[in-house]
C-alpha cells in the first residue's frame, strides 16, 4: 500500500501542473510518401527474401546466452521477441533459448527504440536519427533472418499493425507540462512507404475533429484500417481521455466513457484498447483516487460504446489474455485473476515478491505467462509460469 500511495502521489504531483490548452485544428492532410530507399549495408530487400515459414531454423543464427532483456513480448506458447541495450532477440522455445536477430547496421536499441512484431514472421523496428526528428525503420517478413531498412520522417512512436500490410504509428512531436503533440502515419505496403494522415498544428485551438495538444497520450490501437483510438490522461476529475477515428486517422473525436460509480472524481489513465474480434474488446482504465484501481471496460459493438465491469485494485501492470481472462498484479505478491471478462475476481498468492522490481508480465493463456523484473542495479530476471502465476521459474537469472 505504501508503494501504491507513493506512486499515486507522484502521479498527482505531475497532473496538478498547469497544462496548456494550445493545439490543433483539423487539417486536410497532404500525403507524404516516404520511399523505401535501400541502404547498401542491409541484407536483401523484401522481394529477394526466402519463402517465409514460422518454422525457419533459428539454429542458424547466433545464440545469446542469458540476454539482459529490457523488454519482451510473447506471441504464443513458443514464439516471442525481446530487446537489450544492443540486440534484438527471438525465441521459439518459450524463452529458454534466444538468438540474435539484430538488423545489420543497428548497434543501439534500449528504451529509445520502437519495436513491434505482429506474428513470428512480421516485425518492425524504428530508431532515431541524431536530430531525433527523423529515423530509420527496419522491417522483416521472415522472423528476423533478413531485414530491409529505409529512412522515415519520424524517430519512433507507438506502432500498431492490423495485418502484415496495414499499420499505423503515433509519433510524438514534443511535450509540455501535461500536454503532448502527436502525428499519425500509416502504411499499406508493410512499411515500405508511409503517409502522414494526421499532422497536429499547435496554436490553432482544440476542435472536435482533432486530437488535443492537452493531455499525455499513452494508448494507441486500430481495429481495422478505418477505426482506431488514442487514450491517455489529463488532470481533470472523472475525465476518461479517449479519442476515436473512423477514417483511418485523418480526423478524431472525443469518445464519451463514464467512470464507474464511486470514481466520479478519480484521476484516470487510459491504456491501449485490445480486441479479440471485430466486435469484442477491452479498454483498460486506471482509476486513481485513494489508491490505484483498474476497470476493464468492455465493448461488443466494435468500440462504439464501452461498459464498466468490476474495478479491481492494481498497481499498474496487467495482462489481457483472452475474451474471458484478465490478470492484474497487485504490486507485491498477489495476482488478481478474472475468468469472466472482469465481472468477478479471485486472488493468487505467488512464490515471488516483485514489489519495486516488476517491469512487465505477459500471459498467452490462463496458465502460461512470463515476467521481467529489474532492480536499481540494472539486474534483470526473466521468469515463466505454467500454473496461472502461482509458481514462477527463472529462465534468465
Amino acid at each position: 500500500m505504501n508503494k501504491i500511495n507513493a506512486n499515486l502521489k507522484g502521479f498527482l504531483s505531475i497532473l496538478v501542473v498547469a497544462w496548456m490548452v494550445v493545439a490543433c485544428s483539423p487539417v486536410t492532410p497532404t500525403p507524404v510518401q516516404v520511399p523505401a530507399t535501400e541502404i547498401p549495408s542491409v541484407q536483401p530487400t523484401a522481394t529477394a527474401l526466402p519463402v517465409a515459414s514460422p518454422t525457419m531454423d533459428l539454429s542458424k543464427l547466433p545464440v545469446i546466452a542469458n540476454p539482459s532483456l529490457l523488454g519482451f513480448d510473447m506471441l504464443d506458447f513458443k514464439n516471442g521477441w525481446g530487446y537489450t541495450d544492443t540486440n534484438l532477440v527471438r525465441t521459439e522455445d518459450g524463452g529458454v533459448t534466444w538468438v540474435d536477430i539484430t538488423p545489420s547496421g543497428l548497434s543501439s536499441l534500449g528504451y529509445s527504440a520502437s519495436v513491434y512484431f505482429l506474428d513470428p514472421l512480421s516485425g518492425w523496428v524504428v530508431t532515431a536519427a541524431q536530430d531525433f526528428v527523423n529515423g530509420t525503420l527496419y522491417y522483416t517478413t521472415d522472423g528476423g533472418f533478413n531485414w530491409t531498412s529505409l529512412s522515415v520522417p519520424f524517430s519512433g512512436g507507438q506502432i500498431d499493425f492490423i495485418n502484415a500490410s496495414t499499420g499505423f504509428i503515433l509519433v510524438g512531436r514534443g511535450a509540455a507540462a501535461g500536454s503532448s503533440a502527436v502525428d499519425v502515419y500509416s502504411t499499406s505496403d508493410g512499411g515500405k512507404s508511409w503517409t502522414a494522415v494526421y499532422v497536429m498544428q499547435a496554436g490553432a485551438g482544440d476542435n472536435v475533429n482533432t486530437l488535443p495538444f492537452g493531455g499525455q497520450k499513452s494508448g494507441f490501437a486500430f481495429l481495422d484500417s478505418s477505426n482506431g483510438w488514442v487514450g491517455g490522461s489529463i488532470p481533470m476529475d472523472g475525465f476518461i481521455y479517449l479519442y476515436a477515428t473512423s477514417n483511418g486517422g485523418h480526423t478524431w473525436a472525443k469518445q464519451t466513457v463514464n467512470p464507474p460509480a464511486g470514481f466520479e472524481t478519480a484521476m484516470t489513465e487510459v491504456g491501449t484498447p485490445k480486441f479479440f474480434s471485430g466486435t469484442d474488446g477491452y479498454l483498460p482504465v486506471r482509476l486513481m483516487k485513494d489508491s490505484s484501481t483498474f476497470d476493464f471496460f468492455t465493448t461488443h459493438d466494435g468500440g462504439v460504446t464501452w461498459s464498466s465491469t468490476k474495478p479491481i485494485a492494481g498497481d499498474g501492470k496487467y495482462s489481457i489474455v483472452s475474451k474471458e481472462d484478465i490478470i492484474v498484479w497487485d504490486g507485491g505478491q498477489y495476482l488478481h485473476v478474472s475468468h469472466d471478462a472482469g465481472l468477478s475476481w479471485n486472488s493468487i498468492l505467488t512464490n515471488v515478491n516483485v514489489v519495486d522490481t516488476l517491469m512487465k508480465f505477459d500471459f498467452v493463456d490462463a496458465l502460461t505467462g512470463w515476467m521481467l523484473t529489474g532492480d536499481a542495479t540494472n539486474h534483470y530476471i526473466f521468469y515463466k509460469t505454467v500454473d496461472g502465476g502461482a509458481t514462477w521459474t527463472v529462465l534468465i537469472p
